[in-house]
């Protein structure tokens, strides 16, 4: 079953390495691909963290940068190029507490195309129902073509996998604790130049907006996932 974990990280490295260790004390059959950007200032020190922390079950590439959105869809081709059944996009900001929580989710969807995700501690801060970090099968790229939309920089790729969920009749929360260290719970002296430069960036914000209500109002994703 291992779940693919589709992992793009920028600036964080000490983020990334929080991240693996805790699959590593947490999951039970799941395999992280990491992906980097050649320009990343902090490159070397994401290389010198591979280098003195023996990790198993990851695997990195580097490639040009070009946002976290189309890094997940680069990564999920290459994990279903390698048969993985299933892939979870994560933030290099998220830590996984509850032991199992790979196969709680993969199982939470009953052996049916959906959308599967778990409590990442902002659920009282935005929509209960929103997918921020989420678990979907592989068919559901290789009908779409994608899991972010085409165009899309960073925001909203949990929009668009809540409409999916639902159109499938199969959008499942399952009580894992999947913890999103975004500063809206540590503070915001966490808010870096990522932060800054991705999900607080007003123009990719409004670029991102435009891209998810074209993609909703075309109803070629339906006829896809049909």
């Amino acid at each position: 079953m291992t779940l693919a974990i589709l992992l793009p990280s920028r600036g964080r490295p000490e983020n990334l390495k929080r991240f693996l260790q805790a699959v590593e004390a947490t999951a039970e059959d799941s395999f992280v691909f990491v992906r980097l950007d050649h320009d990343d200032p902090a490159l070397e020190q994401y290389k010198e963290m591979f280098r003195t922390t023996p990790f198993e079950n990851y695997f990195v590439t580097y490639g040009e940068r070009v946002g976290m959105a189309p890094s997940v869809n680069e990564s999920a081709a290459l994990a279903i190029q390698r048969g993985y059944s299933h892939v979870g996009m994560f933030g290099d900001d998220v830590v996984p507490i509850t032991p199992g929580w790979d196969v709680a989710l993969v199982n939470g969807l009953g052996g049916r195309l959906g959308v599967a995700y778990g409590d990442d501690g902002l659920r009282d801060k935005h929509a209960p129902d929103l997918p921020t970090h989420y678990v979907t099968q592989a068919e559901v790229y290789i009908r779409l073509g994608y899991l972010a939309p085409p165009r899309m920089q960073h925001l909203f790729q949990d929009d668009v996998m809540r409409e999916v969920g639902r159109y499938l009749h199969n959008l499942v929360f399952v009580p894992v604790d999947i913890k999103h260290l975004h500063p809206w719970i540590v503070g915001e002296h966490i808010a870096d130049q990522t932060y800054a430069e991705g999900g607080r960036n007003k123009k990719i914000r409004d670029a991102d907006a435009r891209v998810f209500r074209k993609w909703h109002r075309n109803p070629a994703w339906k006829d896809s996932l049909s």
